[in-house]
């Protein structure tokens, strides 16, 4: 079942804040009834669906019980996926190092690495985390959404967002308009893939990228851009070079998408480096004598040249 369909398990994003936060602020090992006890049904969000105009949901009371039934889903879902511990006494506990700040990045850690030990037919085809994961990388691939392309994924009936995914997951691959792409844009901006703007969204991988430069870099503070790169795809590999990204393209471009050259860097993770060192987490570099340069895309058909990434300490961010 779907992880961004709002009728599966796995899908409310508010159940996961809430059951995090109360993990987090009891410090200690919970057990399901106390959780059960503490996040009962008049204490939850009202989230039992109902279809609206323009396939909007709204909330409705619980009546029949359904904020229960879904927060124990969703709290399942993540326990099996494994973002919260449970003892053989049942009794639950948040990871260490764990804060409600890097929830975020937790989730989205914990989904990849659960994915590397599957085929890449799973990854093309299942439906668990799966389905964000190979829309999530579509967008990614696209120039069309980013700051540099002017145009932004909208939600909604009428919106862009259903073009933006589906014309490129055709058949049983691709989003439901009313039940998964909500959903999917809301886990996007969660895990730092999508940025609010205006009524819709802006494809900018900024925010996921961020939390791995320390481990990208590991002991040094300079790496080439090609190396970088390399690296961040071994974690992120939604982004160019990734696992996913070298199975979704040649799928894309069957599809009359067309592909960037070797050398070019794509639109929405040139903006994020340029995101970053704006914000002094990077320092982009251009050795004179460098051949194995590569070409960030910027706004207005502009580009920038780089050969170095040069890591700067938090410190000095």
């Amino acid at each position: 079942m779907s992880m961004i369909n709002n009728a599966h398990p796995g899908s409310s994003l508010v159940l996961l804040n809430l059951i995090d936060r109360v993990l987090l602020r009891k410090n200690k090992l919970v057990s399901r009834t106390e959780l059960l006890e503490v996040l009962r049904p008049e204490l939850l969000p009202k989230l039992s669906p109902k279809k609206k105009k323009d396939d909007e949901v709204d909330e409705v009371d619980d009546s029949d019980g359904t904020a229960m039934r879904r927060f124990e889903w969703n709290l399942d879902f993540w326990l099996k996926e494994g973002l919260w511990l449970q003892d053989d006494a049942g009794m639950i506990s948040v990871s260490s190092g764990a804060t409600q700040r890097n929830l975020p990045e937790r989730v989205l850690e914990l989904i990849i690495d659960n994915a590397k030990s599957q085929t890449d037919q799973e990854i093309l085809d299942e439906k668990n985390t799966e389905p964000f994961f190979r829309a999530m990388t579509c967008l990614l691939v696209q120039q069309s959404y980013t700051f540099m392309g002017g145009e932004t994924v909208l939600p909604g009936k009428n919106g862009s967002a259903q073009k933006a995914v589906n014309r490129w997951l055709p058949g049983e691959r691709s989003l439901n308009l009313s039940n998964e792409l909500p959903t999917f844009l809301q886990y996007g901006d969660f895990l730092g893939f999508l940025e609010p703007f205006g009524s819709g969204y802006i494809v900018d991988p900024t925010r996921a990228i961020e939390p791995y430069l320390k481990v990208v870099f590991a002991s040094e503070s300079k790496l080439s851009l090609n190396i970088f790169i390399e690296r961040l795809a071994e974690k992120l590999p939604l982004l160019d070079g990734g696992r996913f990204r070298r199975l979704l393209e040649p799928m894309m471009e069957e599809l009359g998408w067309s592909p960037r050259e070797v050398h070019q860097v794509s639109p929405s993770l040139s903006h994020a480096l340029v995101r970053l060192e704006s914000a002094f987490r990077l320092r982009l570099d251009q050795a004179s004598d460098d051949n194995s340069s590569m070409q960030l895309q910027l706004p207005e058909g502009k580009h920038r040249f780089v050969s170095e990434v040069v890591y700067l300490s938090e410190v000095n961010a």
